[in-house]
């Protein structure tokens, strides 16, 4: 296994308490002065990993990215691509559960805030949204093909319904502090995909 350098945990370090920080404040109320305090990190080596703020935001979106995927690729399991769909949801509901309902989803919040100004964040929210929707796709045309959904699913557009309905059932829950926001979605979705 190989090592990882000082520099390198520093730099995990700082982009993990810093999408803490984003996922709770957003990116317009995050300064860097929040950044060093919470991360303990001096200016100077702060900016030594990441040249400015949007640098360090950008770093956050795609870190979290790839965290992201490695946690779906886990959670998309079952005994067919129905119930890996479902149980994938349950995890998301789970995880967020697991947190108080507080911050919602990352990537939900980046579009919301990001999108209309700042194309790089956009890019990277636009990457992660098709990648899952991709997935998803993949999931339910084998569903589709293999009778579990009736013929005439078009299975891109179900994927993405269940992507924007969780989306909102996280909005919701975060708003509320209320599991049954994500337990009516996971009802809606289970029903939506013939369980």
């Amino acid at each position: 296994m190989p090592t990882i350098s000082k520099g390198e945990k520093t730099r995990d370090h700082i982009l993990k308490v810093t999408r803490k920080i984003l996922v709770a404040q957003g990116f317009h109320n995050t300064s860097i002065s929040a950044v060093i305090e919470a991360t303990g990190v001096k200016k100077g080596n702060l900016y030594y990993h990441f040249a400015s703020k949007e640098d360090l935001g950008l770093a956050v979106l795609e870190d979290a990215k790839e965290e992201f995927f490695s946690f779906l690729a886990k959670a998309l399991s079952g005994r067919d691509p129905v119930e890996k769909i479902i149980n994938s949801c349950k995890a998301i509901c789970a995880e967020q559960e697991k947190n108080n309902f507080v911050g919602g989803c990352l990537f939900g919040n980046t579009a919301l805030e990001m999108a209309d100004s700042n194309q790089k964040f956009s890019g990277v929210i636009r990457e992660v949204f098709n990648r899952w929707t991709g997935l998803l796709t993949e999931h339910l045309d084998e569903a589709r093909e293999t009778g579990l959904l009736l013929p005439a699913t078009n299975p891109r557009l179900l994927a993405k319904t269940v992507v924007a309905t969780l989306e909102g059932a996280i909005m919701m829950s975060r708003v509320s502090k209320d599991k049954e926001e994500l337990n009516d979605f996971l009802v809606a979705i289970t029903g939506l995909l013939g369980r």
